[in-house]
């Protein structure tokens, strides 16, 4: 990738954080998410699915009763961002890469002309690659992960919850993110999302670097289609995440899938940011991305049928393209560079991650407290215990960081292949 113009430098300086390469309205959607998630979480918890938020209209609001669709977006994303790593890789190995790439889609073509794809990889070196591309994404999970799933056993004991050998055998393979494969429990149960991400990338990032432009162009968005109206004929939904179907648990298809249909998202969007676009085209992007959006939330937060939630998807595909492509005048306005946003989506995945605890914890703590007020207490409670886990994680990485700075440059490799996998904060 060739170094941007000054113009291009001041556009994509609106996009995102040139210090963190961050997107901030994707960083955004991914708190909103999130919360959706949990909140869906909470619900049943608390109401089993049955929660009137309110009536408009005659009409009743759910309280987030879809809010499990909120995975489809994440899912979504590291398809998009699997898409693009096999590029920027690709166009490194050509020698085209000779400056830091932001999350602007439009930087992330420059020096390679737009429909040229990536030639297939030596399979040789396809194994390897695949692995340190999946260690890469272990890494970044364990240091809010590990923790969770230390404080879970505790939480479960401080609140009466049976706690035996057994259970903590059962639970040993989803320390390495085995669960959704049959082997054993999951120590925290939402965490299903991550092991089937796992395990979807493992199949579908080899086919992205072998066959780059018929995956992103043709098989991934055929499969997805497929798949996903397979799993809604004959299961009814995209949910049910304990459901088998037919040599596997139903979330690992669901997770290829839609990761699938994001590598797809990322060639779209990489098209849409080579493009000149005039203020009122932007403006109807950015209007796309918010209708598409509002109709997502909309069903979320209502008792609408399960097999909606196949359009629902295709409207969360706009919202992360347009998003990526930093095209939507929004983005362009500067309207989501301020820090805070980039914050917002840094304490998500500690949100994700810990948010059995609360909810295990406030219904026993408060049992005599209205289920509105517990609601309250648990997403309270989930925000505050992530920014402390993340300020924490945060802090343990500076320190490792400036330890090594301190060591020889021999020492600081030997570290290094120590450390290669996992490497916790790094």
């Amino acid at each position: 990738m060739v170094p941007a113009t000054s113009g291009q430098q001041l556009r994509t300086a609106k996009v995102s954080s040139p210090s963190s390469g961050k997107n901030g309205s994707v960083e955004l959607l991914r708190f909103l998410f999130t919360s959706v998630i949990i909140l869906f979480h909470i619900n049943l918890d608390l109401w089993d699915q049955g929660k009137v938020a309110a009536v408009a209209g005659g009409v009743p609001i759910a309280f987030f009763r879809h809010g499990n669709l909120g995975v489809e977006f994440f899912f979504l994303v590291t398809g998009f961002l699997m898409a693009k790593s096999v590029w920027k890789d690709t166009a490194r190995d050509r020698g085209c890469v000779s400056a830091p790439c932001h999350e602007s889609a439009r930087n992330m073509g420059q020096g390679l002309p737009l429909r040229e794809n990536p030639v297939p990889d030596d399979l040789r070196r396809l194994p390897g690659r695949t692995l340190r591309f999946l260690s890469h994404k272990i890494n970044a999970l364990f240091p809010y992960y590990l923790p969770a799933c230390l404080m879970t056993p505790l939480v479960r004991f401080l609140t009466g919850r049976r706690l035996d050998a057994v259970y903590f055998l059962r639970r040993i393979p989803s320390l390495f993110f085995l669960q959704r494969l049959g082997l054993g429990r999951p120590i925290i149960g939402c965490t299903w999302y991550l092991s089937s991400m796992l395990i979807a990338l493992a199949i579908a990032y080899p086919l992205c670097r072998l066959f780059y432009r018929a995956y992103t162009h043709v098989i991934g968005p055929v499969l997805c289609a497929v798949i996903l109206c397979v799993l809604v004929l004959y299961t009814g939904s995209l949910g049910d995440i304990e459901e088998w179907f037919i040599f596997t648990y139903k979330t690992n298809f669901r997770a290829f899938a839609e990761i699938s249909m994001g590598a797809a998202g990322f060639e779209l969007s990489r098209f849409l940011s080579g493009k000149k676009y005039s203020r009122l085209t932007r403006i109807l992007l950015s209007a796309a991305a918010i209708l598409s959006l509002a109709l997502s939330l909309c069903y979320i937060c209502s008792f609408a049928a399960n097999i909606w939630s196949l359009p629902v998807f295709c409207l969360l595909f706009v919202v992360v393209v347009v998003s990526f492509s930093g095209e939507g005048a929004l983005v362009r306005a500067g309207i989501f560079s301020h820090p805070v946003f980039l914050y917002l989506g840094s304490i998500s995945l500690p949100m994700y991650v810990t948010q059995t605890l609360m909810r295990m914890y406030v219904p026993w703590r408060f049992a005599a407290c209205s289920p509105e007020v517990q609601c309250l207490l648990i997403y309270t409670g989930i925000l505050l215990l992530a920014v402390v886990m993340h300020a924490a994680v945060t802090r343990v990485k500076d320190m490792i960081k400036s330890l090594r700075s301190a060591h020889s440059p021999a020492y600081e490799g030997h570290s290094r292949r120590l450390l290669t996998f996992p490497r916790l904060f790094s």
